[in-house]
């Protein structure tokens, strides 16, 4: 199929252009997931023949010393879980145990990452089934010490071989650690040091034998050297030595008995990791090397663990600075990646600064949880952090507002010390019920002052919510630098927290159980319109509302603890005409259904082309179409890099349309293939330009008219693919009509607005491997 096209003549012009837009960012690909978490604080290393692996909780970092690059591998690269406890690399140097704090295992190479799913599928010990240590026997056997017992391996096969438990009654034993020496298997657990040989049928408990000397004293570490044996004691941290049949104790560095974390065996001798140093000792128990804070470049040295490679280079999983690694034994080096110091994600909004994440946090009762990480700032694919110290100490950030008109001057709530106003970066007041109208909590102390939600308000003033307080209200003139407090009738002394404004100037505040209030200022004069359940009321499946939202229609869209409902009339609020929210109804097999019915919703975010992107308590996320009749998408911690089913908060960046998600587990985002759209087609841009091997995901156009229509061709004017935009973007996946893969060349596309009086024509390149 072919398209009648204008001249060619302008191609010179549009490849100027193309060589112009292959120098801006361009972005994540249009369909592609990233995770966006504390990688920085590992607690393992494993080394192999071409890289250096350390593990946090939330997937691995991975550093290719020879290229000196460091990158994050996660869920969202093709790991199968979260919570990761453990890694260990195998004898060849290529392939790597990893564990879970659930009992998932993993063996990893660069070709294939293969799960061993047996225990959590067993469902035979909840909460005790973390994965603690691996040990090797050889390429196609290993042994993990679990929070139940010692589990065998099958590598060639990905299967658990057999499970050992260490009690006659067949009871529970946590394992902290296993080794190997020559044909024997030694654990080191909670009810002691534990051996048996490997020529034994180890399903037996009287193929085990228990060192009296640590009968049923908890062990947490143990390495093996030939006869001599290195050990840590849980109790007091203190490390003992078994030399010629005998038990000494170890007192290293200094009488501070410091945790030990691990203790990592080396050719000629044991590392001792503690919670501030590491103790090189060896096979006589004599101290050779101490690794401190008191390195250059070493300040709050906190090792977790540490392997020597065959070089000589110690290398470290260090909390806070990712991997470290020594080669001049006056110096430290450390290689980590830009992201958020915590996984802690609370809300997550959008702002003139860019994306930013609340770490403080109210529990279900909306009780303070006095958590002061601060506020997380995501911008330009860069994190900084606004610290505690720069809030002047203030806990639970709850929210935050950035002045249109001036965007260094801005301000966050606190949920016990009312709102701190910043300029330049810098604190400039702190406004509690000392020097405004906000006031202390009902019941509380004086100077719990509870501020919830910000909005910057129609009429250039700033608006706060003020919880368990008679006047719940206050708008702050930042002209005047004057406060007033306004009552709000039933909600006086309720637990409040959210404010947003309609496009009427309508402002609707959320409750903790008595669903939402719209509230209307006219100089001194408060008018109310309650919505909670029950007809005539605002007919809410539920009263306890999570959050809400207007879309473009400015159309009402509520999360409740029972499902989502949607008010289609707020702009009745202030004339007593109905406001009565409604569910949406869809039928399914000839019977009809409410849409996310029974659901608890707890986020909602609008993108650019009206679709309402839903997040849920244990349902994961939801995309529907504009008017919510047709799932698009439905994406949970099986079927998608989702970090867990549970959606605190999401927030997309207006510019990219990429969906910010807070979970339970941390923050990812997904970038969705729609943006708001643009008032004509100036902005255009492609992306990724040039699309190449290295990229996954569509090749997508942003800057378009709502509605428009784009045709991809070749130079040749042959259709390739065609479609309507989606708000303000295009993406194609680089497949023709027939659903193969485009070939390597330049592509134009024909672009024209929803009445066809706007037409406009840019291009792309596509490079294909070998």
């Amino acid at each position: 199929m072919h398209l009648c096209l204008v001249k060619l003549d302008f191609i010179s012009t549009l490849t100027l252009c193309f060589f112009a837009q292959a120098l801006c960012a361009q972005g994540v690909p249009v369909g592609q997931w990233r995770s966006h978490l504390p990688f920085n604080e590992t607690h393992s290393i494993a080394i192999l023949n071409d890289e250096i692996m350390a593990a946090s909780n939330y997937g691995l970092l991975r550093f290719n010393s020879s290229e000196n690059i460091i990158s994050d591998f996660t869920k969202v690269d093709g790991l199968n879980g979260v919570e990761l406890t453990e890694i260990e690399s195998s004898p060849n140097g290529i392939d790597v145990l990893l564990g879970y704090e659930d009992g998932l295992m993993e063996l990893w190479n660069s070709d294939i990452i293969r799960e061993i799913p047996d225990i959590p599928q067993s469902g035979k010990y909840p909460g005790r089934s973390s994965i603690n240590a691996f040990v090797f026997d050889g390429e196609d056997r290993a042994f993990a010490a679990t929070g139940f017992g010692v589990v065998e391996l099958d590598l060639l096969y990905g299967v658990v071989k057999g499970t050992y438990l260490l009690k006659d009654d067949g009871n529970t034993t946590e394992t902290y650690n296993v080794d190997i020496d020559n044909d024997s298997l030694y654990v080191a657990a909670e009810t002691g040091l534990w051996s048996a040989s490997l020529g034994d049928p180890l399903y037996l408990f009287s193929s085990w034998n228990q060192c009296q000397r640590w009968a049923d004293t908890a062990v947490n570490d143990i390495s093996i050297s030939g006869a001599d044996y290195l050990v840590s004691k849980n109790e007091s941290g203190a490390i003992w030595l078994k030399k010629d049949g005998i038990w000494l104790e170890m007192y290293l560095n200094n009488s501070d008995k410091f945790e030990v974390r691990r203790i990592s065996k080396t050719d000629n001798g044991y590392l001792v990791i503690r919670d501030f140093d590491i103790i090189y000792i060896d096979t006589l128990g004599i101290q050779r090397q101490v690794y401190s804070s008191g390195l250059s470049n070493n300040d709050n040295f906190s090792p977790r663990d540490a392997k020597i490679s065959s070089n000589g280079v110690l290398w470290i999983a260090n909390a806070g600075k990712g991997i470290s690694f020594i080669d001049n034994p006056d110096y430290v080096q450390h290689r980590k990646i830009s992201g958020p110091p915590s996984s802690s994600v609370f809300e997550v909004s959008s702002s003139l600064h860019g994306i930013e994440v609340f770490s403080g946090a109210i529990d279900p009762t909306w009780t303070a949880t006095y958590c002061n990480e601060g506020v997380f700032l995501f911008n330009q694919e860069n994190w900084s952090v606004l610290s505690s110290e720069k809030l002047n100490d203030a806990k639970d950030i709850l929210a935050k507002v950035v002045d249109p008109s001036d965007t260094s001057h801005w301000f966050v709530s606190s949920w016990g010390k009312g709102v701190l106003e910043f300029k330049d970066g810098e604190l400039e007041t702190v406004w509690d019920n000392t020097n405004s109208s906000l006031m202390s909590a009902s019941g509380s102390t004086t100077n719990d002052v509870r501020t919830g939600g910000l909005c910057w308000g129609e009429d250039g003033a700033l608006w706060v919510t003020n919880a368990l307080s008679n006047s719940p209200l206050h708008r702050f003139n930042p002209t005047t630098g004057q406060w007033k407090a306004f009552g709000l009738g039933a909600f006086n002394g309720l637990s409040i927290k959210n404010i947003i404004q309609g496009s009427d100037g309508v402002f609707w505040i959320q409750s903790r159980t008595n669903g939402l209030m719209a509230v209307k200022i006219q100089e001194s004069t408060v008018n109310l319109r309650r919505l909670t359940t029950g007809v005539d009321n605002g007919n809410l499946p539920s009263s306890s509302v999570n959050s809400y939202v207007f879309d473009k229609d400015d159309e009402l869209w509520i999360g409740t603890s029972d499902g989502l409902v949607v008010s289609f009339t707020p702009g009745n609020a202030m004339n007593g005409n109905s406001i009565d929210a409604q569910a949406l109804l869809v039928e399914e097999n000839g019977i009809v259904q409410k849409v996310l019915s029974g659901e608890n919703v707890l986020a909602i975010a609008v993108d650019g082309a009206n679709r309402k992107w839903i997040g849920t308590s244990d349902g994961g996320l939801f995309l529907l179409s504009y008017d919510g009749l047709e799932t698009l998408a439905h994406f949970t911690q099986s079927n998608s890099p989702l970090l867990s089913n549970r959606i605190n908060s999401l927030a997309i960046d207006p510019l990219t349309g990429e969906l910010f998600i807070g979970t339970s587990q941390g923050l990812i985002s997904y970038r969705s293939d729609a943006v708001d759209p643009f008032d004509d087609f100036s902005n255009i841009q492609v992306f990724p330009n040039p699309y190449e091997p290295k990229d996954f995901g569509a090749m997508s156009i942003k800057g378009l008219i709502d509605g428009s229509y784009v045709k991809v061709t070749n130079t040749s004017g042959r259709l390739i693919f065609e479609g309507p935009a989606t708000g303000g973007q295009f993406s194609w996946t680089t497949n023709g009509l027939d659903g193969s893969p485009a070939p390597s060349g330049i592509y134009l596309f024909w672009v024209t607005n929803p009445l066809g009086t706007l037409n406009t024509v840019v291009q792309g390149v596509i490079v294909r491997g070998e």
